[in-house]
């Protein structure tokens, strides 16, 4: 990986799966006033920020959401579920392999900062990163724009032909490429079958790359 200086990480849904569990709490909701949530439209939302969930439920049933109360209902039960969870599988072992190579490495997410703080330890993966570019509820950053990717160049001092960056769904895939990223996929099952075409290459799992080899399919 001689012409890589910095690997570059989408969070929720690359590093760590929390997706499933986020749209089953929300889904919860759903049901409460007697709807679904498709799966299709939810997953459609990932890897950005700023759809109104609430008033897509109120679309649905002409009635009013007490939007705080739903969003706290939410939060309990999202920390319920997610408190179990730790990183992908193959997730430890790419991290390894990248510092061992004195790659740096970077976290680029749409999340707030006390969120990729909080499950990045519960992970086990909270040291070693060299930057850290999060939009913290700015939706004018947030992905897929590309500003946060140009932000973690900046931080690094590096080109974007330098860097490589790990993402799970098309908006994340997007804003790497805005930013003149090569981009790897890494779905998850809430994104495996949506459109990554634009990624430039595409790994079912952490465990199926070899650093030494997939970069020479990104030259």
């Amino acid at each position: 990986m001689k012409d890589v200086d910095a690997v570059l990480f989408d969070f929720d849904g690359t590093l760590w799966d929390p997706e499933s569990e986020i749209y089953r709490a929300h889904a919860e909701i759903f049901l409460e006033f007697g709807h679904q949530l498709p799966v299709d439209v939810w997953s459609s939302l990932i890897g950005t920020i700023g759809f109104d969930l609430w008033a897509y439920l109120e679309q649905l049933t002409e009635r009013t959401v007490d939007r705080r109360e739903a969003q706290e209902q939410v939060r309990c039960r999202q920390q319920e579920l997610l408190g179990g969870l730790s990183s992908r599988p193959g997730v430890h072992r790419i991290l390894r392999a990248v510092d061992a190579l004195g790659i740096s490495r970077g976290i680029v997410s749409n999340s707030t900062r006390e969120w990729i703080t909080r499950y990045a330890r519960q992970c086990r993966i909270a040291d070693g990163w060299s930057t850290v570019q999060c939009a913290d509820g700015d939706r004018t950053s947030a992905k897929p724009q590309p500003n946060l990717y140009v932000a973690a160049l900046a931080s690094l001092g590096i080109s974007a032909e330098r860097a490589v960056a790990f993402e799970d769904s098309p908006n994340g895939v997007r804003a790497a490429k805005r930013a003149g990223i090569r981009c790897i996929a890494i779905p998850n099952p809430m994104t495996t079958s949506l459109d990554l075409r634009e990624a430039d290459l595409r790994f079912e799992s952490f465990e199926e790359i070899d650093l030494q080899e997939f970069s020479k399919g990104i030259r």
